[in-house]
């Protein structure tokens, strides 16, 4: 523990490289000091988490084509006049 009291900035750069380090009292381990988990992205974690299942197949090439939307208005511009006219 003395050593990383008075190196300090040495061994956090070393963590910011990757590096991990047991910190030890009197020989005794009571920590571990590395770098943080990268967050994963949101969709892995629900996978893994098991709340998505993952496509069986991800190929959307034989998805139909999406039409063109033809009224002019988006679908967040629609939804938001059906709330304002239901009085909302």
């Amino acid at each position: 523990m003395r050593e990383l009291r008075h190196h300090l900035r040495h061994y956090l750069a070393r963590v910011d490289a990757g590096e991990r380090f047991e910190v030890t009292l009197f020989g005794r381990p009571v920590a571990h000091l590395g770098p943080l988990p990268s967050p994963r992205p949101s969709l892995d974690r629900l996978v893994a988490e098991g709340k998505v299942t993952p496509a069986m197949d991800g190929d959307t090439s034989r998805l139909p084509t999406p039409h063109p939307i033809t009224t002019g208005t988006s679908a967040t511009d629609a939804l938001l006049a059906e709330r304002r006219s239901e009085g909302r």
